[in-house]
């Protein structure tokens, strides 16, 4: 979806994933003697199919489209000129490396999801050779093995005078190389990124997969203030993502978010919001609890606009 006027840029691509571009101008001090520089922020969401929304994107509401309520993102398409035919890759990493370097994954070699460093994740195939790819993902020094070296948009951004926030699913880079971390490729906070694909769970409860004096990729890193509350992974990044804005403003600099939630992929935990609705809609345990993660991550959309 696109909203143009004379001020504002609104842009979203879905089918695996949904990114969104909201460009509200900001006007900077006098004393950095920049003119009007456009606040940005990039929503994505992982792993969504381009009918797990109310709103249609194909030429009427289908089946799929009607088992969802996404109001914000009805919000947004009422004021915007979609886009129905733009693709993403089919899995994780090679997206978001396009999304950072302008690449191709033809370009950037980095054609599968990634994790641990050298270490491809590739099934193995009786036939099939697995190819010489980039396993380890961006890198923003060159001389790691098995990664396309780049500059990333968050050090351009950041470059050109942004305050650049990480938050939610990083996935750039395999575990123990520098593009794992988001503050290597130019983020001057992450919040919540890690070499990891998908959380060990979006429940403040179960303290978002964290077990104490146990190493696990997949467990949240930060975010301790949520701990042991009832507090949705989805809920507790945008909480941040809102201070990490606040702290540009009082910092008197144009911000970059790039709003990467973790959801909606797997695990589907029920997201305890949402998941009752849906169930007495007549869906199943597994679908009403995806159903849930759509909506909580709707929910964060119309939050973020209504911070803006």
């Amino acid at each position: 979806m696109i909203h143009f006027n004379r001020k504002k840029y609104t842009a979203t691509v879905m089918r695996v994933m949904l990114i969104l571009v909201v460009l509200p101008f900001h006007k900077l001090s006098a004393q950095q003697k920049t003119a009007r520089h456009p606040n940005i922020i990039v929503f994505l969401v992982d792993d969504m199919g381009w009918e797990d929304t109310s709103v249609p994107f194909g030429d009427s509401l289908t089946a799929a489209n009607r088992k969802f309520h996404t109001p914000n993102m009805e919000k947004l398409a009422a004021r915007s000129l979609k886009f129905t035919e733009a693709y993403a890759n089919s899995v994780c990493t090679p997206s978001r490396v396009s999304l950072m370097t302008g690449m191709t994954a033809a370009h950037h070699r980095v054609t599968n999801w990634t994790m641990f460093k050298d270490k491809p994740v590739d099934p193995p195939d009786s036939i099939l050779a697995i190819p010489d790819w980039n396993m380890n993902g961006l890198s923003p020094v060159k001389g790691i093995s098995h990664t396309v070296y780049a500059t990333s948009l968050f050090q351009v951004l950041k470059d050109h005078g942004y305050f650049t926030i990480h938050c939610g699913k990083a996935h750039f880079g395999a575990y123990k190389t520098p593009g794992a971390n988001p503050v290597s490729l130019g983020a001057d906070i992450n919040i919540a990124g890690s070499a990891a694909g998908n959380p060990a769970s979006y429940l403040g409860e179960s303290d978002y997969g964290n077990v104490p004096g146990k190493f696990k990729l997949r467990a949240i890193k930060g975010l301790k203030q949520y701990w042991h509350s009832q507090t949705f992974l989805t809920r507790a990044l945008t909480l941040e993502a809102m201070k990490a804005m606040d702290t540009a403003q009082l910092k008197h600099r144009p911000f970059f978010l790039y709003m990467a939630h973790y959801a909606v992929h797997v695990p589907y935990n029920a997201d305890p919001r949402y998941f009752e609705k849906y169930r007495k809609r007549g869906l199943n345990k597994s679908e009403a609890a995806y159903a849930g993660l759509i909506e909580g991550m709707d929910a964060s959309l119309g939050t973020l606009m209504r911070y803006l």
